[in-house]
């Protein structure tokens, strides 16, 4: 029975058929990554209109277990009238993180989305892929069959949460759930694709040359390029926010002290915007109460002519002159309306300082909150430069072929992390990054597992850096 199964679907993932013996098969699997697949068949396959369809899709089991499964995003064909060769490229489901974007308000039209500077999930790794799949690609997006596994609350909380601006969910959810202890797949089950995490797990027994289960083991390690980041927030001039981090341990472990400077101008606009705001209101509050200090003078001046004006009206009735005393009581009269017209206006200047002191007093309650997820916002970006510029460790074997450590059921699977003897007496565990399994023959498959950071790639590199830095221009370009 071969190692591989190949089935082909069609875009409504529903089977169509098996490709039994490819020309050529190489599956790479990545942890926390997308995978892809190659598979060249000859042009003269009776399947290939299958595989040619829009939309098609192949899902491969290496040993009865779900190894690979996405869409056919490429292919090629060669021929020279007489032999040919037909190629496609399949990307895993896994992609789906590449393409939802988590809105700022994913449950509101697209012209609702200024209402929130962002959305942030918080909690555990888990409720964090979860939530914001569940928001933006199921609810939102309406992706057919997609759904999510049931919520079991794995992994550990990550620090402050993700926040999202139109940011395609898996830039920021890597490496942070996987910081987390969590690894994400999705797989498909029936006409579905289902979205899970898991937890993966340590080998137990150090893997070495000497004890057999490895034929060979080649070490790569890089030492971190900076320890501290001073992060830039937003402002001009002699208003720009900053704030430093530094990893104590990395700088004990190397002996070192090297700073690296991150651009974060677009974090803090709810901050600021607050600021302002709070500048905006003790501005109108101190109007307010200079309104309400001239209106008690004014009321106070009414007031004091009220007396002068009753005084003389008194005198005027006493002295016997009609005339007198009718001139007295008009201008009494008046002043006593002045004096109505002034208490109102004091009433109203007091309701409005009234006001504006509320407002102040809610704006300014706002402030301790809004600084403390700014200094958040600058320290995930401070957070994320350091681990950017930290140290590698790449561990290349090969594995002594039939034994205990194998690819699939019973044995490993990406995202396991292994302790590996690199040399007598030292051990180094880490993360089994990706693998790639090529098709030999039906029953038999070459796997080369890469371990850690491998840092003799530079293809592998480079493209690592190129990720980055399309995280970082996606992150401007959505600010």
């Amino acid at each position: 029975m071969s190692l591989f199964r190949i089935s082909v679907y069609d875009k409504n993932r529903v089977f169509q058929c098996q490709i039994g013996n490819p020309s050529s098969l190489e599956v790479t699997v990545r942890h926390n990554q997308v995978s892809t697949l190659t598979m060249t068949v000859p042009l003269s396959h009776r399947r290939v209109p299958e595989l040619m369809a829009d939309g098609a899709r192949l899902v491969v089991l290496f040993r009865d277990e779900h190894l690979i499964g996405g869409p056919v995003t490429a292919d090629a064909l060669d021929t020279d009238n007489k032999t040919g060769t037909y190629t496609i490229t399949v990307e895993d489901d896994f992609r789906v993180l590449k393409e939802i974007l988590g809105w700022q308000v994913p449950g509101s039209a697209i012209g609702s989305q200024g209402s929130a500077e962002y959305r942030r999930y918080t909690g555990t790794a888990e409720n964090i892929v979860k939530l914001a799949v569940t928001e933006n690609g199921i609810t939102r997006l309406g992706i057919s069959g997609l759904t999510c596994a049931t919520n079991l609350g794995r992994g550990a909380t990550i620090p402050g949460g993700l926040a999202y601006r139109m940011n395609p969910l898996m830039d920021l959810l890597f490496p942070a759930v996987e910081t987390a202890g969590l690894g994400v797949t999705v797989k498909q089950t029936g006409t579905s694709l289902v979205l899970d995490v898991h937890e993966p797990s340590t080998f137990e027994n150090n893997l070495s040359v000497k004890g057999g289960t490895l034929k060979r083991v080649g070490m790569t390690r890089t030492r971190p390029t900076a320890s501290r980041a001073v992060v830039g927030g937003s402002g001009e001039g002699k208003a720009r926010y900053f704030r430093n981090l530094t990893d104590t341990t990395r700088e004990t472990t190397y002996g070192m002290r090297s700073e690296v400077f991150v651009d974060d101008r677009q974090s803090g606009s709810d901050y600021l915007g607050l600021v302002k705001d709070i500048a905006d209101a003790n501005a109108d509050l101190k109007d307010a109460n200079k309104e309400l200090t001239e209106a008690t003078r004014a009321l106070n001046s009414a007031v004091a002519a009220q007396s002068n004006a009753d005084m003389a009206f008194d005198l005027a009735q006493l002295s016997g002159d009609v005339t007198a005393s009718n001139k007295a009581q008009t201008k009494l009269f008046a002043a006593n309306d002045k004096v109505t017209d002034r208490t109102a206006d004091v009433t109203a200047a007091t309701a409005d300082r009234n006001t504006k002191l509320a407002a102040y007093n809610t704006l300014n309650g706002q402030l301790a909150a809004a600084l403390t997820a700014y200094q958040t916002a600058m320290d995930e970006s401070g957070t994320k430069a350091l681990t950017e510029h930290g140290p590698t460790n790449g561990v290349s074997i090969t594995l002594a072929g039939t034994g205990i450590f194998q690819y699939g059921p019973g044995g490993f699977h990406v995202g396991d992390r292994v302790p590996i003897e690199v040399a007598p007496g030292i051990v180094l565990t880490e993360v089994i990054r990706e693998c790639t399994l090529k098709w030999v023959s039906p029953t038999h498959a070459s796997v080369d597992p890469i371990v850690g950071d491998r840092t003799d790639q530079p293809q592998r590199k480079a493209a690592q850096l190129f990720a980055a830095l399309g995280r970082r221009l996606r992150n401007q370009e959505t600010r």
